[in-house]
């Protein structure tokens, strides 16, 4: 079974608990020895790191067999890569919910952390989610000239229509493409239209998920 350390926690005196995400959900590894400078599995039971294990039918699993796909190192050298690769992370820890499309999400989140521009992928990640979370944004146009975007609508204003817009058409459509581009062709954003942007995606989930994701603050 393959998934992402999204969570570590110190266990006993030498252990580590993982918070993994895999295309079956949420499980728990206990990684023995794992604070042990000299221990194999030190290396592995990092944070941010995609690895293999044995599987179980259990949610609580001992880690064995287990070895690394991906350590991530690239993001980990930097810190604002860090951070955006950490939004993706916090949304997986606080949004996702055992009811959902796990093998959807699973691939979507691998895609996104392996993508050239971690700072777009990580913001069009927690658009893109929306949907399969049951929050979706409504960006499908009737033909009617466009004011701008709502997030107490959940989607978009039309001109003459008596509704507070979040962000303007412009920055709209920069929202749409986060929305529908593939994780490694998404566009370069200016930035203030990036900050709008981060403002709105934070404010959106504050309102429908009573979310507040703190790598957007």
């Amino acid at each position: 079974m393959e998934g992402l350390i999204y969570k570590i926690q110190p266990y006993q005196e030498h252990a580590r608990l993982l918070y993994v995400y895999t295309p079956k959900g949420k499980k728990t590894l206990l990684a023995q020895g794992s604070q042990k400078v000299n221990h194999p599995n030190r290396i592995l039971a990092q944070y941010l790191t995609h690895i293999d294990f044995k599987d179980s039918t259990k949610s609580f699993i001992v880690l064995s067999e287990a070895k690394i796909i991906n350590d991530f190192e690239t993001l980990k050298k930097d810190f604002k890569q860090t951070q955006s690769a950490a939004l993706i992370l916090e949304i997986i820890d606080h949004v996702v919910v055992d009811k959902e499309s796990h093998e959807e999400i699973f691939h979507d989140m691998i895609l996104s952390l392996q993508a050239p521009n971690i700072f777009l992928s990580s913001l069009s990640f927690a658009v893109k989610i929306l949907k399969p979370l049951g929050y979706g944004l409504d960006l499908s146009a009737d033909g009617r000239p466009i004011k701008g975007l709502s997030i107490l609508r959940g989607g978009l204003v039309y001109e003459k229509e008596d509704v507070y817009i979040d962000l303007d058409v412009k920055d709209a459509i920069y929202l749409l493409k986060l929305s529908l581009m593939p994780y490694h062709l998404l566009e370069k954003i200016d930035d203030e239209a990036l900050l709008r942007i981060k403002e709105f995606i934070l404010k959106y989930y504050q309102f429908h998920l009573q979310t507040t994701l703190k790598n957007l603050q």
